[in-house]
């Protein structure tokens, strides 16, 4: 079996207020988070066996997330990957490290490309020093540029810049600002993200659920311009967010929307593999606490999906990606879609049709979310 491996490290300076994901505010203690991801690679073939019958697993891509990967030294990694090495058949295509700008020098970027990263994903967010101060990030412009210019020095090649756009103060000439410059570096991958206020954050306690800075109407005209600049500037979009220049797609998360199988170690990582979803602790103390002491695997969570919510994740995730869906397997997973609503959807210029497949026009991208939602009220049993 092949799998693509996630690695979450939960561990920042400062949370961002807009952030859902899981994370904590201090520091790692490297060595005790390396022992407790020992535990849990020792643990986990005998967990895949059970499960999967599969005594082979090859990992093909590595993507190491967060919380603030870079925190974390290039002897972590060193040592992780010798033991990844001994679990399983650790041979992986892409290897991509998220990395904060403030953490991200050229000694350490040398030294994550010695170890065998190949990919940096970098969380610029912003150039703008207004929209910096607004989303409450640490790092300045300066040192963004600095992180950037470091990781080409250490030979990276194939570097991605993530961006939040929507936050209040940006308009189209600070949204092309951050776009020039970014292309200025001959950066190969760009993702830019709509800002969005997930309930629990700081953010959505402060400005509530739909704030007028992010009325739809303008993120529209916004996420117009950006797809339209980076097209004459020859990126290819091939996800909802994310740009590309011609074979540098993002490997790794191209097996979240295709739903393909990889695994997630580490506090909080999430696990799919066919139909069988998979999830450990956000608690650190438990996760710690599980693999130590009591030698176990940290799941929280351990569900199985049925067809129906199969087929909903599979269009989800599927329909965010340029090419769409392949119609044939959403009819092997043993669902299908109403042809009246494909044929409605497809005549208000919101699904593009072919053969076997199925995809967003520009406009259904920018209402995904509206049009998943009406696909999965249509979804029929195969007979």
């Amino acid at each position: 079996m092949r799998l693509g491996l996630y690695l979450h490290l939960p561990f920042c300076k400062k949370k961002c207020p807009y952030c859902d994901f899981f994370s904590v505010e201090e520091l790692p203690h490297e060595d005790l988070y390396l022992k407790a991801l020992y535990k849990e690679l020792e643990l986990l073939p005998k967990f895949l066996r059970e499960h999967f019958q599969e005594e082979r697993i090859t990992i093909d891509t590595f993507y190491a997330g967060g919380g603030t990967p870079s925190l974390f030294s290039p002897s972590f990694y060193e040592r992780l990957f010798e033991k990844l090495s001994q679990t399983f058949e650790f041979s992986p295509i892409e290897l991509t490290l998220e990395a904060n700008p403030e953490s991200l020098t050229f000694k350490k970027a040398k030294d994550y490309k010695a170890v065998g990263f190949n990919r940096i994903s970098l969380g610029i967010q912003t150039f703008q020093k207004r929209g910096l101060k607004f989303l409450q990030r640490i790092h300045s412009p300066k040192e963004s540029i600095s992180a950037i210019e470091g990781a080409l020095k250490a030979s990276f090649e194939n570097i991605s810049l993530d961006f939040i756009y929507g936050w209040v103060g940006q308009g189209f000439k600070t949204l092309e600002n951050d776009l020039e410059l970014a292309l200025n570096f001959k950066i190969k991958h760009l993702s830019f993200y709509e800002l969005t206020l997930y309930p629990g954050t700081p953010f959505y306690e402060k400005f509530g659920k739909n704030p007028s800075f992010l009325r739809e109407k303008r993120l529209l005209k916004l996420y117009s311009f950006l797809r339209n600049y980076l097209y004459n500037q020859g990126f290819f979009q091939y996800e909802i967010s994310n740009y590309a220049r011609p074979g540098f797609e993002a490997k790794h998360n191209l097996k979240y929307w295709k739903i393909e199988p990889y695994l997630g170690i580490g506090a909080g990582a999430v696990s799919r593999i066919g139909n069988l979803r998979f999830g450990n602790t956000k608690d650190l103390n438990e996760y710690f606490k599980k693999l130590l002491e009591k030698e176990v695997l940290p799941h929280r969570l351990i569900e199985k999906l049925d067809n129906l919510e199969f087929a909903k994740e599979y269009l989800f995730m599927g329909l965010r990606l340029v090419e769409g869906i392949e119609l044939s397997r959403l009819n092997t997973i043993g669902y299908t879609i109403e042809k009246e609503a494909l044929f409605l959807l497809e005549k208000r210029g919101y699904l593009k049709i072919s053969k076997d497949s199925l995809s967003l026009s520009e406009k259904g991208m920018s209402l995904h979310n509206q049009v998943v939602k009406f696909l999965w009220d249509h979804l029929v049993k195969v007979k």
